[in-house]
């Protein structure tokens, strides 16, 4: 299994699982019930809901999400560089204050909420 797409929100994902299997394009999502538990940091490595299809329909699955999603950003065109010391730090610190304080801001589930407040 390859990765192919991190969608942004679960509504995001119901469409884009309901058109793979329109299409009959074999897909797991990683993280499908995990990914749900709200409880504490978000990061995106660790519980990131991920669509992964075989090697062999990546190309077909990428074809699709494009022609429903114009500006779809999928894993291969992501930056392939790991997390650097200041990513892990500040996951560190979002893990021990149970997500509550995450000092890189934008990073984790609570950083919209705060924003409208």
């Amino acid at each position: 299994m390859k990765k192919l797409y991190i969608p942004s929100n679960e509504s995001e994902l119901v469409f884009i699982k309901s058109v793979l299997e329109a299409d009959g394009v074999p897909f797991y999502v990683q993280n499908d019930n995990f990914g749900s538990l709200y409880s504490g940091a978000y990061m995106s490595y660790f519980n990131a809901k991920t669509v992964m299809v075989p090697e062999e329909y990546y190309e077909d699955a990428k074809q699709i999400i494009q022609s429903v999603i114009k500006d779809a950003e999928f894993v291969d065109s992501k930056d392939k560089e790991p997390p650097g010391v200041s990513d892990l730090f500040n996951n560190l610190i979002s893990v021990l204050t149970l997500g509550l304080y995450s000092p890189g801001g934008g990073n984790n589930k609570n950083s919209k909420s705060n924003e409208d407040e």
